[in-house]
């Protein structure tokens, strides 16, 4: 399943991501994400699935920085 205009948004921002670093990971330009973000362009199946991969990527980041983070905090306790 591909992810909706909304969704796109929703995880970009959870993430701390901006438009135009998500729209670089996608291959298409910060304004044209703008647009999809906001409902004035039509999401393609191609874009969503390519957002879906990054977000996917980012999210693995984001968990291996944490748990690095985690693995900092209990040696200090």
């Amino acid at each position: 399943m591909a992810l909706t205009a909304n969704q796109i948004k929703y995880y970009r921002e959870i993430f701390g991501v901006s438009q135009g670093e998500l729209a670089k990971h996608i291959g298409i330009t910060p304004v044209m994400l703008g647009f999809i973000e906001r409902g004035e362009r039509k999401l393609s199946r191609s874009v969503a699935e390519r957002a879906a991969e990054a977000l996917l990527a980012i999210s693995r980041q984001v968990s291996a920085a944490t748990e690095e983070i985690q693995s900092l905090a209990d040696a200090l306790q």
